[in-house]
């Protein structure tokens, strides 16, 4: 490969990195092509990326862009994962390729300055995602308002209906 070839890959993965809200680095040991295009369909529908990249290429980007504490992650054939929006649902698929195959092995993961061993990828694929949370604080804030409308609407009701009853007694 031409000096040229790996400054320009070396330039996409910086920028791949900078734009990343998280960042998933595996061991895709095992895997094969059609696995591979598989998950990289997966990660693509969810709007991410996977790349399978040298180690070399890689390591002089983390460098450049500040992330020197994946360095010791970037052994092996790796892959990535990078995450542009929500990192559960990179998670989610990550986990459930490898709950199907066993592969890609998690090696690490970078999430918003915080850089976690891949065993925790569990944890963070059985959370709800960020869609999900909005949902459920939405629920929680409607709850009390619903609950009030109903209560009035009853209280309405009753009321209503008590009247009628009074003027059914003094007509009939």
């Amino acid at each position: 490969m031409l000096r040229a070839q790996k400054t320009e890959i070396v330039d996409k993965l910086k920028q791949k990195l900078e734009k990343s809200k998280s960042l998933f680095i595996t061991d895709f040991t095992g895997l094969n092509v059609a696995q591979i295009s598989g998950l990289r369909k997966d990660f693509k529908k969810n709007g991410d990326e996977y790349v399978v990249v040298k180690n070399t290429l890689l390591k002089l980007a983390v460098k450049e862009v500040g992330l020197d504490r994946l360095l010791n992650y970037l052994e092996g054939p790796t892959g990535v994962a990078f995450g542009y929006d929500d990192p559960v649902t990179t998670a989610k698929i990550l986990y459930d390729c490898n709950k199907k195959i066993d592969k890609p092995k998690t090696k690490a993961f970078w999430i918003e300055e915080s850089l976690f061993e891949g065993e925790k990828l569990e944890s963070l694929a059985k959370l709800p995602s960020r869609q999900g949370l909005l949902s459920q604080i939405a629920s929680s804030i409607n709850s009390p308002i619903t609950n009030l409308v109903g209560t009035l609407d009853s209280i309405l009701r009753d009321f209503v209906g008590t009247l009628e009853a009074i003027i059914k007694a003094k007509s009939g």
